[in-house]
């Protein structure tokens, strides 16, 4: 409808449309820049006539921005070395409606139909006014002239347009721009959300191309970043929209996307203040950051908290000045050079009907200089450069002088621009594939702490690299005691609880503790994962810890204790065995064993050093070694036992009534056959124990410890090596008891019982602490105090009565005395005479 009506209008008053100012130039530079704004209801009361821009409300920065045109062709033109020898001239259009675009875009490609003398130049029958065009600033407008400019091929490069739309080469094969694309701004709205940890959010935008595409661009970034949006919605000019918008969004969140064009969000804050919504915090796009008009709102700094993504600035030198010689007067009226009045004391000449610009007044130019924009100027600064640098190398330009035999189209010029790369003023420029800049944003907040608004930089946004950063130290939240202020749907779980969804929105959710032996990855809150097998948690726990282990260190006082008790009997059996040796024929060594006892004291000295096996870190070989080892060997000290007692048992009772059992028992040496062959038995069981399943090493969790001990592999192995043990001692036990009343010197059971006695409490005690639960920390302990109390038991048990004779009672170690004893016991058997 706009282009119908354009066309109609151009076709009927062929005439401009708008204020424009024209300089000449080999290369002229079409220029759109919309320094006055029509209010919304003016535009829709427009008629099909020439719009009159004179008429509607002046925008500073845009006639700033419209001057930073200005200023970089006269550099380029007095600069010898860009373009030296050529000269830039421009066609700048007021364009304060779409429809003054759209004319001053016809007027741009409308050509003039070149000689037969230029054809032959190399110059075409047909070339557009304009090089290229640079604006307009808005995004809806922008897609309009684009599509008309990208018909021809004429580059159009907009320093405010930054709708994500635009980066189509396909749709807009002639378009690029100096802002970064909206798709970078939302990208940094949504880090700026994740910085503060705000997880329940509003988006809202205005109700054009710009916003709504803006807003599906946030929630889509912000919504994958695992932010929730609590409310997504358009609002327009209408103020009924926009105060449903303000009560759906004033009890819900307390922060609020607004990604909007400056009229509507001039009417959305107006409504803001008016319904009281305060405290809140407002992330606002860069069409708002660093809006002027908006900060002059009554009250306006009672909403809350305001930050904004806003263009970069960029250095210009000597602007500051270019502006001062236009904005100079010494009457109300603006000096001529300016293009923009006539003064009659004037500093050069007017290029046009200076009259034109009258209207403006004197306090409306000069605040230009007190507020100077160098965002949105040094856009539009920065692509006239980027069009004469590709001007620069399409016509070979040197040092001295370029190539003027060929005239530049602007197809030409197109090309070129896609691979323009320079620096101005120590910034980078240069168009992506899209026809993006490599540029990125500040993050400004709204500083109410002084008496006028001050936009304050907090920090800045890389699209290279995709990430903010912010100074948190420079932020004055308006909100109780300066903290930061909290969106979240639900309040965060602390470390070690999970989260539970209720609702459809993953920011909801109730926490609940993580049980003991788990913990909570922060990875995944949702779940609770269990700990390795060596670890444990408390509840509620974030990690999981490791267990304490535990065995019998070196270094442990019981361990020290039980090394003092077995050297000790190792120091006792190698005395003893010094005492009989020395003593190996007396009576009383014979009586006791003779050669066998020293078969005893060898297996005594292998029980205590079996201590050696129990102490320390369990090792797979110690854990083979060390109950076999001593099973076998206190199964050789009990066949020992066993065998003496059957001797003395059978010399005294058994020999009249079974004398041929006893001559051979004798003749055979019956008593080392039964040593080697129980002691045979015990090694088969051990052998099978050890090669079908042996003991290992192994750790038993308790609480919050690991008992390192070592398994019992093969129980049914150990349960036979372990009864036949108990059954030898039985049986000493039995012969003992059978020898009570043997001669006092041969009489043995007391002492003999009261080893088995101390064994049978050894084997019940050892028993009880494999099958008593929750004790496997001392099982080990236990067992080893166990294995020393064995062997002291044989030791005191059954030698030491006969170190005290050999050593104490020297007169009951002899031949006389043990005949005596005997002849004594044969009167008492036989009765008086």
């Amino acid at each position: 409808m706009w282009l119908l009506l354009s066309l109609f209008v151009y076709s009927i008053y062929n005439i401009p449309t708008s204020l424009s100012l024209t300089s000449p130039g080999e290369y002229v530079i079409g220029g759109l820049f919309p320094i006055h704004l029509t209010p919304l209801e003016d535009v829709d009361r427009l008629e099909p006539a020439v719009p009159d821009c004179e008429k509607s409300q002046f925008r500073k920065d845009m006639w700033t921005a419209f001057q930073a045109m200005r200023f970089a062709v006269d550099e380029i033109n007095n600069s010898t070395k860009l373009l030296p020898g050529i000269t830039l001239g421009y066609d700048i259009t007021d364009s304060c409606l779409e429809v003054v675009d759209i004319q001053a875009s016809f007027r741009f490609l409308s050509g003039k139909r070149r000689t037969e003398l230029e054809i032959l130049n190399n110059y075409t029958a047909y070339q557009p006014r304009v090089i290229a065009v640079i604006g307009p600033p808005s995004t809806d407008v922008a897609i309009t002239i684009a599509k008309m400019l990208g018909l021809f091929l004429v580059p159009q490069i907009s320093y405010l347009a930054s709708g994500e739309i635009l980066s189509d080469k396909m749709r807009f094969p002639s378009f690029f721009r100096t802002i970064p694309s909206d798709k970078n701004q939302a990208n940094a709205m949504s880090l700026l959300i994740q910085e503060f940890h705000w997880n329940w959010v509003a988006v809202i935008g205005s109700d054009n191309e710009y916003g709504r595409k803006g807003v599906n661009k946030v929630v889509e970034l912000a919504s994958a970043a695992g932010t929730c949006i609590a409310y997504q919605g358009i609002i327009t000019t209408s103020p009924e929209v926009v105060i449903q918008v303000i009560n759906n969004i004033s009890s819900t969140v307390n922060v609020t996307v607004l990604f909007s064009n400056e009229l509507t969000a001039q009417v959305f804050f107006s409504l803001v203040v008016a319904q009281n919504l305060t405290s809140k915090v407002w992330i606002v796009s860069e069409a708002l950051s660093l809006s002027q008009e908006i900060i002059k709102i009554p009250n306006i700094e009672s909403i809350g908290t305001v930050m904004g993504i806003a263009i970069k600035e960029g250095q210009m030198t000597h602007f500051k000045e270019f502006l001062d010689k236009r904005l100079s007067f010494t009457n109300p009226r603006i000096m001529p050079d300016s293009g923009l009045g006539e003064n009659t004391d004037s500093r050069g000449s007017c290029d046009q009907a200076c009259s034109q610009f009258d209207w403006l007044s004197a306090k409306q130019l000069n605040s230009v200089l007190y507020r100077l924009e160098k965002r949105v100027s040094y856009n539009v600064y920065s692509a006239v450069y980027a069009i004469a640098h590709a001007l620069h190398n399409l016509l070979q330009c040197n040092a001295a002088q370029c190539d003027k035999t060929h005239r530049i189209l602007p197809w030409q010029l197109l090309s070129s621009l896609k691979t323009v790369k320079f620096n101005l003023h120590n910034h980078t420029l240069y168009f992506d594939e899209h026809g993006d800049p490599p540029t990125g944003y500040d993050i400004v907040l709204w500083d109410w702490t002084r008496i006028h608004v001050h936009f304050k930089i907090i920090g800045s946004y890389l699209p290279t690299a995709r990430q903010i950063n912010i100074d948190s130290s420079l932020i004055h939240w308006n909100w109780g005691d300066n903290l930061t202020p909290i969106s979240n749907c639900s309040a965060m779980c602390d470390p070690g609880q999970r989260k539970i969804e209720k609702g459809i929105y993953p920011c909801c959710f109730d926490c609940e503790d993580c049980p003991s032996g788990t913990f909570r990855n922060p990875s995944d809150p949702y779940h609770c994962m269990d700990c390795l097998w060596q670890q444990w948690s408390p509840p509620k726990s974030p990690l999981c810890l490791e267990r304490e282990l535990y065995y019998l260190e070196w270094n442990s006082a019981f361990s020290i204790f039980l090394l003092i008790l077995a050297n000790g009997g190792i120091v006792m059996t190698i005395t003893i065995a010094i005492i009989f040796t020395l003593n190996y024929n007396t009576p009383v060594v014979k009586s006791a064993g003779g050669r066998t006892c020293f078969l005893m004291l060898v297996s005594m000295l292998c029980t205590f050093s079996c201590v050696y096996f129990y102490i320390g870190k369990p090792s797979k070989v110690f854990c083979q070694i060390r109950q076999p080892f001593f099973l076998v060997s206190f199964t050789i000290c009990l066949s020992c036992i066993l065998v003496r007692s059957f001797q003395i048992v059978c010399i005294f009772k058994m020999a009249a009534k079974l004398p041929k059992a006893h001559d051979y028992w004798v003749k055979y040496n019956g008593q080392y056959l039964f040593i080697f062959l129980s002691t045979c038995i015990q090694i088969v069981i051990c052998a099978v124990w050890l090669i079908t399943d042996p003991p290992t090493p192994n750790g038993h969790i308790i609480e919050r410890a690991i008992i390192l001990d070592c398994n019992i592999g093969n129980m049914i192995a150990f349960s036979l090596s372990f009864l036949y043990t108990v059954l030898l001692t039985v049986a000493c036990f039995l012969f003992a008891y059978m020898g009570r009343d043997l001669p006092k010197n041969y009489n043995e059971a007391k002492f003999i019982a009261f080893s088995m006695m101390i064994c049978f409490v050894y084997y019940i005690l050892y028993m009880t602490s494999m099958v008593t639960p929750n004790q496997e920390r001392y099982t080990s302990s236990i067992q080893t105090f166990l294995t020393v109390t064995s062997a002291f038991s044989i030791a005191i048990g059954y030698f030491l009565p006969k170190c005290s004779i050999i050593l104490f009672i020297p007169q009951n170690n002899t031949m006389t005395y043990f005949q005596f004893c005997i002849q004594d016991y044969t009167k008492k058997q036989n009765g008086p005479n």
